[in-house]
C-alpha cells in the first residue's frame, strides 16, 4: 500500500515537474518571440495555478509586463524579485526600478535604487553609468533652481528700484503741480489786490477833486440826479408836443 503510494506521489510530481518546465520553456519562447501577452499568462499559471515561482520568474515576469507597457505589474514584480539572495537578479531588479524612475523623471528616487543595484552587484556597469547620469542631472537641476532664485530676487529689487524711482517722480509731479497752483493762487490774489487799490485809488482821487471845490460827495450825488432828472422830463415834453400836420396840397419840398 505504501509503496502504491509512493508510486502515485512519485509520478504526480514528475508530471508536475514536467508541467513547469514545459510552461516555463513555452513563457520563454513567448518572451523571445516578443508575444508579450502569451508569455505573462504562462508565467501567471506557474505561480498561480502550479504554486511554483523563484527570483527569475519575478524578473521575466516583470520584464513581460514592462515591454508590453504595464508599468505597475512590472513594479510589483520587480520588487518580488529584489527580494532574492541572488545578487545578480537583484541587482538587474533594482536597477529596472530605476529606469522606470528616471523615465518619469523621478531623479531622487532612481538614484537611490541604482544605488542599491550597485550594491547588490559592483560589477553592474549599467548601474554605475546610470547613477552617474542620474547624479550630474540632479547637480545641474539644483545649480539652475539656484540660478532661477538669483535671478528671481535681481528682478525683484530691480522692480522694486523701479517703483520708487516712480514713485519718487510721481512725487515730485506732484510737488511741482501744487507750487504751481500755489503760485497761481497767489498771483490772482496779487491782481485782486491789484484791482482793489486801483478802484479805491479811483474813488480818493473823485473826493479830492470834489474837495478842490469845496463840494461834498454827497452833494455831488445830489446834483448828477437832479440833472439826470431835468434831462428826463425833457425828453417826455418832446414825445408829448403835437406835430405840425403836413398839407398834402403843397409840395414836399
Amino acid at each position: 500500500m505504501i509503496f502504491i503510494l509512493n508510486v502515485f506521489l512519485s509520478v504526480f510530481v514528475n508530471d508536475k515537474i514536467d508541467e513547469i518546465n514545459k510552461l516555463t520553456s513555452l513563457a520563454e519562447k513567448s518572451f523571445l518571440d516578443k508575444n508579450y501577452t502569451e508569455s505573462i499568462r504562462n508565467y501567471k499559471t506557474l505561480i498561480d495555478s502550479l504554486d511554483y515561482s523563484n527570483e527569475k520568474i519575478f524578473l521575466n515576469l516583470a520584464h513581460a509586463h514592462l515591454l508590453s507597457t504595464d508599468t505597475l505589474n512590472a513594479i510589483e514584480n520587480y520588487n518580488l524579485a529584489s527580494l532574492t539572495d541572488n545578487k545578480k537578479v537583484k541587482s538587474i531588479a533594482l536597477q529596472q526600478l530605476g529606469n522606470i524612475n528616471e523615465k518619469n523623471n523621478k531623479l531622487d528616487e532612481a538614484l537611490r535604487f541604482y544605488k542599491e543595484s550597485i550594491i547588490a552587484d559592483n560589477n553592474n556597469n549599467d548601474s554605475k553609468f546610470n547613477y552617474e547620469l542620474v547624479k550630474k542631472r540632479l547637480e545641474q537641476e539644483k545649480k539652475q533652481e539656484q540660478e532661477n532664485k538669483k535671478d528671481n530676487k535681481e528682478d525683484s529689487q530691480k522692480n522694486q528700484n523701479k517703483n520708487q524711482s516712480e514713485n519718487k517722480k510721481q512725487d515730485k509731479e506732484g510737488k511741482e503741480e501744487k507750487n504751481k497752483e500755489n503760485k497761481d493762487q497767489e498771483e490772482k490774489k496779487k491782481n485782486d489786490n491789484s484791482k482793489n487799490d486801483q478802484k479805491k485809488s479811483k474813488e480818493e482821487s473823485v473826493e479830492e477833486k470834489l474837495k478842490k471845490i469845496n463840494m461834498t460827495k454827497k452833494k455831488a450825488e445830489m446834483i448828477l440826479n437832479a440833472l439826470n432828472n431835468n434831462e428826463f422830463q425833457y425828453i417826455q415834453q418832446l414825445k408829448r408836443k403835437p406835430s405840425k400836420k403836413k398839407d398834402k396840397s403843397k409840395p414836399d419840398w
